[in-house]
């Protein structure tokens, strides 16, 4: 009875999230850590001061990012950088209810790359800026 009765929460739970958000949870990323792609200042000839993570150094470095183009490793500012990639950091203790970057998309920015700086934390980022309360509104 025990074991039925988790079924049904863990049941109503994920239909749940799927009226919520529109599409059905998913128990792992779907896309590659984007913190590990190399610093790309893309094809376009602007001048946009940005962030990459260098992994090798755990750090994070201002680069000219050409305004278009590029890839995920890019940030308008430093902290967000750092607080999406960076390796060494404290975490809170807790047990997720939902792992972080569980489901497969950001529905108001549905380019927004996912990052999961600690286990239960999704940090939703689009053209170098953290879109993270602007998702689901």
């Amino acid at each position: 009875m025990l074991t039925a009765g988790f079924f049904l929460v863990l049941t109503l739970v994920v239909v749940n999230s799927q009226r919520q958000y529109g599409y059905p949870p998913t128990t792992t990323p779907t896309v590659d850590w984007p913190c590990s792609l190399p610093k790309k200042p893309g094809p376009c000839r602007g001048f946009c001061p940005r962030y990459y993570y260098d992994s090798s150094t755990d750090s994070c470095h201002e680069f000219t990012y050409g305004c278009c183009g590029g890839n995920a490793n890019n940030f308008k500012t430093n902290a967000l950088c750092e607080n999406a990639c960076k390796q060494f950091r404290a975490c809170p203790a807790i047990a997720c209810l939902v792992p972080a970057c569980t489901f497969e998309t950001c529905p108001n920015f549905q380019e927004a790359t996912c990052f999961a700086p600690c286990g239960c934390t999704s940090i939703w980022v689009y053209n170098g800026e953290d879109v993270t309360n602007r998702c689901h509104n």
